[in-house]
């Protein structure tokens, strides 16, 4: 820096996402996408799929809740997925196919699920056993160790009643 130049300026952060390197894949048909905002109304639900699978050792995203339709029956679901081929597949839950694992939150799940909050995900398959962990609002929930997950995998998430961003 030049004598007597300003300080670079830096800019805050929130509002909107900005869209990342890795966009939304594969998704259920009752999906709706718009950019990184995925929404399944009340009544469906559906998976969806990151446009590329993990292939570093670790990875890291977050899920952000913008809208759930009722407390008592909207869910979220994080975890991994094989990109297999079906459309079938992509209306069933996280874990309940082959090579899929994941954890619910909201109705039934492992944390209540409301407007604002935010899920964090980090999957780590450098040592053995694979881990899988999940903060809900920077709190880490207590969730079930992986399993299934071999060969390719892809960051997945499920949606039943609610609007998210990725």
């Amino acid at each position: 820096r030049a004598r007597g130049s300003a300080a670079p300026q830096r800019r805050g952060g929130g509002g909107e996402l900005r869209p990342g390197a890795v966009g939304i894949g594969e998704h259920a048909e009752c999906v709706q996408v718009r950019g990184l905002r995925l929404s399944c109304p009340m009544g469906s639900a559906g998976r969806c799929l990151a446009a590329v699978p993990v292939v570093q050792d670790r990875a890291y995203w977050e899920v952000h809740v913008k809208e759930v339709a009722a407390e008592l029956t909207s869910r979220v679901m994080v975890g991994m997925a094989a990109n297999l081929p079906g459309a079938e597949l992509m209306e069933k839950e996280l874990g309940a196919t082959a090579r899929t694992f994941g954890v619910q939150l909201g109705v039934g799940g492992a944390a209540p699920l409301k407007a604002g909050d935010v899920i964090g995900v980090a999957f780590d398959q450098a040592v053995f056993p694979v881990s899988f962990n999940v903060w809900l609002n920077g709190t880490l929930l207590s969730t079930p160790a992986p399993r299934g997950l071999k060969g390719e995998q892809w960051p997945a998430v499920f949606l039943s009643g609610c609007t998210a961003d990725w």
